[in-house]
């Protein structure tokens, strides 16, 4: 069924996701999804609330500007199809790839949602 991969990955990540909100949104911050395969991406939970996640490049920092981000962009889907078995129509960016902060370092990520994610990744 499609989303399966995802879907299993998520559910192995909450189970283990602390129930306090402070250590929850830092468990997410430093834990990853499950992925098949090691090609320089990761996915992490961005903000449950609103199930958003982020896939990181986890290579190399680019220098804002620097040549070479737009060819790792043209890499995401690709490695959400390997990793999780996401067809390009399973999710949808919400931002563009970018440089942000996370755990102390920049790196460049690309947020997404996954909009036929049922049920939510929510915990009430």
């Amino acid at each position: 069924m499609a989303l399966d991969r995802f879907k299993q990955a998520l559910a192995a990540l909450l189970d283990q996701a602390p129930d306090d909100p402070l250590e929850r949104d830092e468990f997410f911050e430093l834990n990853t999804l499950p992925a098949a395969g090691g090609s320089g991406f990761e996915v992490v939970i961005c903000d449950e609330e609103h199930e958003i996640f982020a896939v990181i490049h986890t290579d190399r920092l680019f220098e804002e500007g620097e040549a070479g981000q737009e060819e790792v962009e043209a890499l995401v889907p690709a490695f959400l199809k390997q990793a999780f078995d996401l067809e390009p129509n399973d999710w949808r960016a919400t931002e563009p790839f970018d440089l942000g902060w996370r755990s102390r370092e920049y790196l460049w990520f690309m947020e997404f949602t996954v909009p036929g994610l049922t049920p939510t990744c929510r915990f009430d």
